[in-house]
This record gives C-alpha cells, sequence and structure tokens, in this order.
C-alpha cells in the first residue's frame, strides 16, 4: 500500500454518509439539528407538550425554572424530577 494519499478527482466527501444517498449535509439549514438545545419530544398526537416523563434533562430544568422550582444543572434527571414533583406535590 502506498503512503499517498488517493486522488479523489476533486470531490471532497465533507459528509459522505448524507452525500452517498444523496442527502444535504449536516451544517445546511434544517438538517443539522438546532445548536439552541434539545428539539422538543412530541407525544403521539404530535402538538402537546410533553410530560414530565417524557421531558430531557434540559427540559426539566427549563420546566423547574419557569415553575419556580429549585433545580442545579448538576443534578441527575431523576433528582430534578424529585424536586418538580416535590414543590408541585
Amino acid at each position: 500500500m502506498s503512503d499517498e494519499a488517493e486522488d479523489t478527482g476533486g470531490t471532497v466527501w465533507d459528509a459522505p454518509n448524507q452525500q452517498a444517498v444523496g442527502l444535504d449535509p449536516p451544517w445546511v439549514e434544517g438538517t443539522g439539528g438546532s445548536t439552541e438545545g434539545s428539539p422538543t419530544p412530541r407525544t403521539a398526537e404530535g402538538d402537546e407538550e410533553p410530560t414530565l416523563d417524557e421531558m430531557t434533562k434540559a427540559q426539566l430544568l427549563a420546566y423547574a425554572g419557569e415553575h419556580g422550582v429549585d433545580a442545579d444543572p448538576s443534578w441527575s434527571k431523576s433528582d430534578i424530577r424529585a424536586a418538580i414533583d416535590e414543590a408541585e406535590g
């Protein structure tokens, strides 16, 4: 095997998996996700807010903050949920 790089004929594959199947690469708007945090999970109905059990840790922290519940980002998801349950109890 040669130590020289293989000539690709000028084609640069920045996202080979997406390009191989004809999809836009992840940096194209709308296909790479959000930089503002996790997307909101949807229920089977599609437009309802997720339940506390369906929420991510980031969503639980946001929910706690919106509802005046003291929760620390270093806590586990179950600890945050317990604090919410206790406050709403």
